[in-house]
């Protein structure tokens, strides 16, 4: 164990990291109020200005000296954040602000009412194409239906049950397999294209249907995962049918084309399936140029003022099934923050007083605190809690390796977790409102208690059994078993990792609190070491950002929360967890496994495999899942059927919704 570093040398060093005031309150002192008194103190040490002048002006040095410092691992106090003040208790939440009660809300009676307009927190956007290289800038693709239209999309609305969404038809007429390698779409007849050279207002066609998901194919584009088992597609625009022909059967591939990036945009767009798209080096071309526009609920309007804006589709072909009125409801969605906000990364500090000051409408909130807040602003203020997004909690990664390194013993691996208290990690994290996580979407194991027959929350700490269930003492006994004791400790470094801005403070406090643990439970059969974040600054043509790594020397780390949109074709459904998509992971029977559920079509027979991977992998513990956030999400009391899924917690993961949103007009 290296020599521990004094409290002025960690901080100095943790700042080159990039570690904030109160990262370093949660890593290295009980409280704010301890540390500040401590930083009075350190500061008084400090070298002087020309010191540290002198220190930064040779860039080499300062890289050898960064260097030489990083190899004296520091060995610091580990505290937990504290229990915060508000904390809920997340079984009762959960049926207090389920699904069921917006049906229920004042104003549903009145509605749908037509006009209005919708403001919604989402950044303006590098390009309005599906068919970019590049990939979604912030969410873009997000909103991607709302200008185009899909084959199939997932239901959403306040009176559809947000934890199992069905998959309902948008061209699509209706679908049928006639066969498990064969996909028959059968295509509206009443869809329109804008009046717009080329297309000039003509009727879409099941040939124009084709070329976007011939486009989708080519090994340029993200969306080409979903579609590697498609072996050809085929379209009859007299019968106005698409068939979509696959070399093995695919599960998931129904689900993943309701995905808001699989789109049928215009066919003279994507002709050639290596597109060339527009350059993203500046704003307002990349909208003129485009021409974006669809067959959607909306057409895109062009706001020079950097945010961006809708308007309603005069021609738009559907009707909402309820009432039979012509949609949308809304004449207008605008979306912001302005451009002069970072458009890669907003900070929560300009996104809260646009909310409160009204500027939009909808929001996902972090914390109980936030939801009283607004409601002491918003009276009648709606509110919701939706399950966790499965597979999307947080979790350590073992980079020892699992298969020939330090954490090759699985007893080792399951003392560590059975050494997590998650209910404690969820209290010092995430103000209660979590659940344990396993690292598994349950939305697809069968449940017959359900009203849709699947399971609508996630595993209960029973359910999960052993090596989730907090047992310091086995946990000891295991470690004693492979070997480890006070004479020879089991030495753990941790870093908090990932690359998400938003997450990064949470990330640390998780591992601040499971490092604690370890430390109070194991005793001294394990030697802890804290690491500060490394950051690392990338450049993506004029914008700089800057992204959280793991340290180099951990052997552990968090895993982060991203939200990005991620290549695999199992993303809706289950995410796959065999050797080809884990360099740690090893395992002949969950890879066979793995295979066989994104081949089965019967939803039950999948749900079996599923379990089996369950079970399968909390053997293995390939890595230690620890708590998973229900999403907490308020809007206006006059907004209706915008609401949140277990897809995402954010209300723009399932945008189709948008065209069944209305507001109650001004009293």
């Amino acid at each position: 164990m290296a020599a521990p570093l004094s409290r002025r040398q960690f901080i100095a060093r943790a700042s080159r990291a990039g570690l904030g005031v109160g990262a370093l309150a949660l890593a290295g002192c009980g409280s704010p109020e301890v540390f500040n008194a401590r930083r009075a103190n350190d500061l008084q040490d400090q070298p002087e200005a020309p010191a540290l002048a002198a220190e930064q002006a040779d860039e080499h040095e300062a890289t050898e000296a960064r260097d030489q410092a990083q190899s004296q691992t520091p060995s610091i106090q580990i505290s937990a954040p504290p229990v915060s003040a508000d904390l809920v208790d997340p079984l009762v939440w959960r049926e207090r602000y389920h699904w069921r009660e917006l049906a229920k809300l004042p104003g549903q009676n009145a509605g749908p009412v037509e006009g209005s307009s919708l403001h919604v927190h989402a950044p303006m956007q590098f390009s309005w194409t599906p068919f970019d290289p590049q990939g979604p800038e912030a969410g873009a693709g997000t909103f991607l239906p709302l200008i185009y239209s899909q084959l199939v999309v997932m239901s959403a609305g306040d009176r559809q049950n947000a934890h199992h969404g069905e998959i309902e038809g948008d061209l699509a007429a209706g679908w049928e397999v006639p066969e498990p390698t064969t996909l028959v779409f059968r295509i509206r007849r009443d869809v329109q294209w804008p009046d717009e050279e080329p297309l000039n207002g003509r009727m879409l066609t099941a040939s124009d249907v084709r070329i976007s998901h011939d486009a989708y194919r080519s090994p340029a584009l993200p969306q080409r995962s979903a579609y590697q088992l498609v072996e050809r597609i085929e379209a009859d625009d007299d019968e106005m049918t698409v068939t979509f022909h696959l070399r093995e059967p695919a599960s998931y591939l129904l689900a993943k084309m309701t995905d808001p990036l699989h789109v049928v945009g215009p066919p003279h767009q994507t002709d050639d399936p290596n597109i060339a798209v527009i350059s993203k080096s500046s704003w307002s071309p990349t909208y003129n140029e485009l021409k974006a526009y669809g067959t959607g609920p909306f057409q895109f309007e062009y706001t020079p003022s950097g945010s961006w804006g809708m308007t309603r589709n005069p021609r738009y072909f559907k009707r909402d099934p309820r009432s039979g009125q012509r949609l949308p409801y809304l004449h207008r969605i605008r979306g912001g923050p302005l451009m002069s906000r970072t458009p890669r990364f907003f900070d929560r500090s300009e996104l809260w007083p646009d909310w409160l000051d009204k500027r939009f409408h909808a929001l996902e909130l972090r914390s109980p605190s936030e939801l009283d807040q607004s409601r002491e602003l918003f009276p009648g203020l709606a509110a919701q809690v939706v399950a966790p997004t499965p597979g999307r909690g947080s979790g350590l990664r073992f980079w020892g390796g699992i298969t020939g390194g330090t954490f090759a013993d699985a007893r080792i691996r399951h003392a560590l977790s059975s050494a997590i208290d998650r209910a404690e990690v969820a209290k010092r994290t995430r103000r209660g409102l979590s659940a344990p996580d396993c690292g598994h979407d349950w939305s697809h194991i069968v449940d017959e208690s359900s009203p849709s027959g699947f399971r609508e929350w996630p595993w209960t700490p029973e359910e999960l059994g052993r090596p989730y269930t907090f047992d310091p003492a086995y946990a000891r006994s295991l470690l004693a078993a492979a070997g480890f004791s006070q004479e020879a400790p089991l030495e753990l470094r941790m870093s908090a990792g990932g690359s998400d801005e938003l997450f990064s403070a949470t990330s640390l406090a998780e591992v601040a609190t499971v490092a604690d643990q370890w430390q109070t439970h194991l005793g001294p059969a394990v030697q802890m070491q804290l690491l500060p974040r490394r950051h690392r600054t990338y450049s993506e043509g004029p914008t700089q950002f800057t992204v959280t790594q793991p340290h180099e020397d951990a052997q552990i780390t968090s895993t982060g929360r991203l939200r990005e949109y991620t290549p695999d074709p199992d993303s809706l459904t289950y995410g796959r967890l065999h050797s080809s998509n884990n360099q740690f992971l090893r395992d002949p029977l969950l890879d066979d496994l793995c295979e066989q559920q994104r081949h089965e079509v019967d939803p039950v027979k999948r749900s079996e495999i599923l379990e089996q991977i369950r079970q399968r992998d909390l053997e293995i513990s390939w890595r230690l899942p620890l708590v998973n956030p229900y999403g907490l999400h308020a809007r206006h009391a006059d907004v209706f059927n915008v609401t949140a899924s277990h897809i995402a917690h954010n209300h723009d993961y399932n945008p189709k919704q948008f065209e069944r949103a209305w507001r109650l007009p001004p009293s």
